[in-house]
């Protein structure tokens, strides 16, 4: 049966579903630059006991298996990279038990997720929070958010066909413009716990 959205993956998917028994809860966390994602996807984590993976987690292990730095594999991200990376995270998915805390993790799973959400935060607000944390003005921070989202959205509908910043597939979106520090820890836990809730029932 196939689960994930990402036509490429389906074959890889096949193989791996004669092989792999899923175990436990699998809840993708999205979103674009700067949005908050990644508080929320560890608050998750660990509030359900759960493996929380990023994006450039599994970029660092295909960087140590080719034995360069992470740096220049990032650099070079021809699309071998991308299909490596998301083939890794499909795996995990399928697996179980785990927080998949990457742009395109909802698109990957696709229903063997039990929770897809996505994060959104106004340009303003997500330019600003970018500009403190890597300490470049805000001028820059806007300019380096705009290429990214650009590039990535580009990438995606080249290399799979879809439209990254369709939302339709999400069970839940979290707009973090207001949330204090404590809140985005508490909300998308809150949240998850209600949508589970409501799926069993």
């Amino acid at each position: 049966m196939v689960k994930t959205y990402i036509k490429f993956l389906e074959p890889y998917e096949k193989e791996l579903s004669k092989k792999i028994k899923k175990e436990g809860l699998v809840i993708t966390v999205s979103g674009n630059s700067g949005s908050g994602k990644s508080l929320g996807a560890k608050s998750i984590a660990k509030t359900f006991n759960l493996k929380h993976v990023k994006a450039g987690e599994i970029l660092r292990e295909l960087a140590k298996m080719k034995k360069i730095s992470v740096v220049k594999m990032s650099e070079i991200r021809e699309p071998e990279v991308d299909y490596k990376m998301d083939k890794r995270s499909l795996k995990l998915a399928m697996e179980g038990n785990v927080v998949l805390d990457a742009r395109l993790s909802g698109w990957v799973a696709g229903d063997w997720a039990d929770v897809k959400i996505f994060y959104e935060c106004p340009l303003d607000v997500k330019t600003k929070r970018v500009a403190k944390r890597d300490n470049i003005s805000v001028e820059e921070a806007l300019e380096r958010l705009k290429k990214r989202d650009e590039q990535d959205h580009e990438k995606y509908q080249k290399l799979y066909d879809i439209d990254s910043f369709d939302k339709s597939i999400y069970d839940i979106i979290i707009n973090n413009e207001k949330l204090t520090l404590e809140e985005a820890k508490i909300v998308p836990v809150k949240l998850v716990r209600e949508f589970l809730k409501r799926k069993k029932n």
